[in-house]
């Protein structure tokens, strides 16, 4: 469940949605310039351009501290591959040269931030996407120094790939505790599949063969990486059971079938889609949420496995019951407008105070993390824009800001509630 400028693909995706549904006027404030109230933003609250979640992802595992030090050995052992100073003389075409020293500034930030994370599943996932980096320049030195080629690199994918997938024949789900075994298994399924993608590669001839290999080494290191990750997931999880642990395919199947049929059952009755022309911040908060409780799988042959569809199920579940809830409120009479800087701090506090709630207030605080650690990007990214705003602006340049804290509140309040559904599908099947 992967990461550049640290918004997560369900979020991205999430604006990229809701914005094709009024034009992508929305991105720099909905309806500025309207004449209404204006905003110092040195009242604002003190947020960074960079800010990260308050709630970050995990996974009830010790992953163990030689397991990450090997992945920092790879990020070092492919960088010291590539010459010092990368300049001119090593690669004259400069284009091809700073993809190939963005590439290896890339993972040493990657591994820096791994040192800093935390959880350890973050560190994982930092170190990750620092070996990918680290393999797109090393494989692109490769090609001028070794004269590494694309059938080298992609046969070397496919050896990966072809382990990567039957590991994933054979393992088996082991477990005691159901909610346990749904978190873990879930992050165990979600890396074989991005392990296994068969088609990584798009680049165009016009970009050159040297490129190519080094997208094509790319994909191979992220084959190995997550199927390694995989793998040592498992094995660590599996010696932490009890003795005589069995397995846990049926609860999970049982449970996943359970939570998809719930999620379409409640999808069919979800309030119809705004029809204004002009979209108000309620709009695009409710537009956010419909399109995260619509999305995703609705059935399991789709997931990656059925410990991902539990989780999957019981977010989108969260946001359902989140959508329902701001309607509610929009038909209230609600607008979700700001006229001063407290406004917008009260917004924010709730937001994060919301964050809060669902961990402590939720049947499952590891389920229930699963959820709000996507939200919390919204409110990373709600903090981030208001970081970019200076001087006097138009309350309305604050909406998008406004609608990340409303949906994270929204989701955030909802969570408890479906992440106690979750646990009752798990337990009772």
């Amino acid at each position: 469940m992967p990461d550049s400028g640290r918004i997560t693909r369900r979020g991205l995706l999430g604006i990229v949605g809701a914005s094709a549904l009024a034009g992508c006027s929305s991105l720099e404030g909905i309806g500025g310039g309207d004449g209404g109230p204006t905003i110092d933003t040195y009242h604002l609250p003190d947020v960074d351009e960079e800010a990260e979640p308050a709630v970050v992802a995990s996974v009830p595992v010790d992953v163990g501290s030689e397991y990450l030090g090997g992945a920092r050995d790879r990020i070092d052992e492919l960088l010291s591959t590539l010459p010092t100073p990368f300049g001119p003389d090593a690669i004259p075409n400069g284009h091809v040269r700073d993809r190939l020293v963005h590439a290896a500034e890339d993972a040493t930030t990657a591994g820096s931030e791994a040192r800093s994370a935390e959880t350890e599943f973050e560190a994982l996932q930092s170190l990750q996407r620092g070996r990918e980096r680290a393999r797109y320049a090393a494989a692109g030195w490769a090609v001028a120094d070794e004269g590494l080629t694309v059938d080298d690199v992609r046969e070397e994918r496919r050896e990966a790939v072809t382990e990567a997938a039957e590991f994933r024949e054979r393992r088996e789900y082991v477990g005691a505790d159901p909610v346990r075994a749904a978190l873990v298994h879930a992050r165990i399924e979600d890396a074989l599949r991005w392990a296994v993608d068969d088609d990584p590669v798009h680049r165009s001839q016009q970009d050159g063969a040297l490129l190519t290999v080094a997208e094509w080494g790319e994909a191979a290191e992220s084959t190995r990486a997550h199927a390694a990750d995989a793998r040592h997931l498992q094995e660590r999880f599996a010696a932490s059971l009890p003795d005589g642990a069995g397995t846990v395919d049926a609860t999970l199947t049982g449970a996943a079938e359970a939570l998809l049929a719930d999620v379409r059952d409640r999808q069919s009755s979800l309030p119809p889609e705004p029809t204004a022309e002009d979209y108000d911040t309620h709009h695009w908060a409710l537009s956010d949420l419909r399109w995260e409780a619509e999305s995703g799988t609705d059935r399991l042959a789709d997931a990656a496995g059925p410990a991902s569809a539990v989780v999957d199920a019981t977010e989108r579940l969260a946001y359902v019951r989140a959508l329902e809830r701001v309607e509610e409120r929009v038909d209230d009479g609600e607008r979700f407008r700001v006229e001063s800087a407290e406004d917008v701090a009260t917004l924010r506090s709730e937001a994060l105070e919301a964050l809060r709630v669902a961990l402590d207030e939720s049947a499952s605080s590891g389920l229930a993390r699963t959820v709000v650690a996507d939200v919390a990007w919204r409110v990373a990214n709600g903090d981030r824009n208001l970081a970019r705003l200076h001087g006097e602006v138009q309350a309305s340049r604050l909406d998008r800001s406004i609608r990340e804290y409303v949906v994270a509140r929204a989701v955030s309040f909802a969570t408890p509630w479906a992440v106690e559904r979750a646990v009752e599908a798990l337990e009772s099947n």
